[in-house]
């Protein structure tokens, strides 16, 4: 067996090349994405209320007056707890309703609450307090308030400390007796404590005072435009590859190499099929004068007289590929006949000129000769003749089995030197079961269409042509979307020494 008729080896499929493949096909997706988050976000951005942020530094640690006097460290060790409790603080229940009563406000305590955020800095003994509110000044005073009223807590609580070690001075004094030794230092402590409750502010400072902001909070118009397009481009990425795992249609010619395990020998562009007429298709011929080609080589190491063209199911070009290949077969001299052997559903008569009416039918029933059935579709070209299916017979497959088929095959062969066979696709009918076990089928090409076929059609029709001793040549990829990158059209067709002079080389 040579190398184009085994089946081709599985490729390690490039996870990029296919990612970017898949992206190529479904841009649109990706692109209705990115516009339409972009839209949605410049749309709340113009709806919304514009909001306002206005922020104060505190620092807060610093040891209160009542610890230094009575020399007792109250600190916590931990730093990040100290920070969590002064937050909790400044945004306390109490706070608040204190900032209620200082602005006279209408808002309940909950409210204003909502509308402050208050944040430790990272290895800093600092809080930020930040107000926002749609009016910029507004914003600033809440700020403000929240800030002083937090001091003020803090302070009131020192004050509380002292007035607590004052009491607990003064029972002590109360306790001794009028000539104690010990009366003298507790009266001096207690005179410290009253001086220090003149000055007592807590251990917390503010680090100047909010202003009102110019610029409305969150991030400005390109900013939200980039993060739009990124997340565009994320949902669209997601929804590509989420409709790619459940769109079961195999999309490339890779897809259809792994799975039918076979080589794709020519790929036929989707505009070739834009005109039913195959005399009007004479113009796109360039992938059949390929898969000629590929023929020839073949016909190197093993024979090639009666090659049958057919495919997993209905729909993917398999009799305009049998008929455009027999026509650019003829177009070398070569003798070429056409046999309609899809005895179910024959369409010879729609692509060429001819006369549907008698044909493979009539020969196998020994009706006529197939040398009297045989028409010629284009006067120009003598060597090409066709055989259609004529009248269809109630049992096809039971028909194409018999000795009258194979007798028909071997004189057909002998009048020409290649015979192109029309069959019914693989999966819907038994009739190319049958021919492909025919023993005067030479070999068969197998045509399948981009974005048509399934993986499950696919493997289905691998199934089966594993079944049988005749393998086929390869693959004919129809619906290939890209067709330029070919280069059909390359080069004019009133000159066909164009491709010939373009290859000679040119010296500098």
């Amino acid at each position: 067996m040579t190398p184009l008729t085994s089946a081709a080896p599985e490729r390690q499929e490039d996870t990029l090349a296919h990612a970017l493949g898949i992206v190529r096909r479904r841009w649109l997706i990706v692109a209705l994405s990115v516009v339409a988050c972009i839209g949605a976000a410049i749309g709340q951005r113009e709806l919304s209320t514009p909001e306002y942020e206005a922020s104060v530094a505190v620092v807060f640690g610093s040891p209160t007056l009542s610890d230094s006097a009575l020399q007792v460290s109250r600190s916590g060790s931990d730093p990040e707890r100290d920070a969590a409790t002064n937050v909790l603080i400044a945004e306390s229940q109490e706070v608040a309703e204190a900032v209620r009563r200082d602005l006279g406000s209408t808002a309940s305590a909950s409210a204003l609450r909502d509308q402050m955020r208050v944040e430790a800095e990272e290895n800093a003994d600092i809080l930020r307090i930040t107000g926002t509110d749609p009016d910029p000044a507004r914003a600033a005073t809440l700020a403000n308030a929240f800030a002083a009223q937090y001091i003020r807590f803090k302070a009131r609580a020192d004050t509380d400390s002292i007035d607590a070690a004052e009491s607990d001075l003064r029972r002590q004094l109360d306790a001794l007796p009028e000539r104690s030794s010990q009366r003298r230092g507790l009266e001096d402590s207690l005179e410290r404590l009253a001086t220090l409750r003149s000055v007592a502010s807590g251990d917390a400072r503010l680090l100047g005072r909010a202003t009102a902001p110019s610029e409305p909070a969150g991030i400005g118009g390109v900013q939200l435009v980039a993060l739009a397009t990124i997340l565009g481009l994320a949902i669209g990425l997601v929804l590509v590859f989420l409709l790619e795992s459940i769109d079961r249609r195999i999309n490339d010619v890779e897809g259809f190499e792994r799975e039918y395990r076979l080589g794709a020998l020519a790929g036929v562009h989707e505009a070739s099929f834009r005109f039913a007429k195959a005399e009007r298709r004479a113009d796109d011929l360039e992938p059949y004068r390929i898969l000629r080609s590929t023929l020839e080589f073949a016909r190197v190491s093993r024979e090639l007289d009666v090659v049958v063209v057919t495919s997993a199911v209905p729909g993917e070009g398999k009799t305009t590929v049998a008929i455009d290949l027999a026509h650019a077969i003829a177009l070398t001299n070569e003798s070429v006949t056409l046999v309609e052997l899809d005895l179910r559903r024959p369409t010879f008569s729609q692509h060429l000129d001819i006369d549907g009416a008698r044909g493979v039918t009539d020969a196998l029933l020994g009706n006529e000769p197939a040398s009297y059935l045989l028409q010629t579709p284009f006067p120009s070209l003598p060597n090409f003749t066709v055989l259609t299916a004529g009248r269809l017979p109630p049992n096809p497959s039971e028909l194409l089995g018999t000795a009258a088929t194979t007798e028909l095959l071997t004189e057909l062969a002998n009048g020409s030197r290649t015979v192109i066979v029309d069959a019914p696709p693989l999966l819907p009918v038994a009739d190319s079961h049958v021919l492909l076990n025919h023993p005067r089928i030479d070999s068969a090409l197998i045509v399948a269409r981009i974005g048509l076929t399934t993986r499950d059609e696919v493997r289905r029709a691998r199934a089966i042509l594993d079944r049988h001793p005749l393998q086929p040549l390869g693959l004919v990829v129809t619906g290939v979307p890209d067709a330029e990158r070919y280069g059909y059209h390359a080069y004019p067709q009133d000159d066909p020494t164009a491709a010939a002079e373009s290859l000679k080389p040119k010296v500098s």
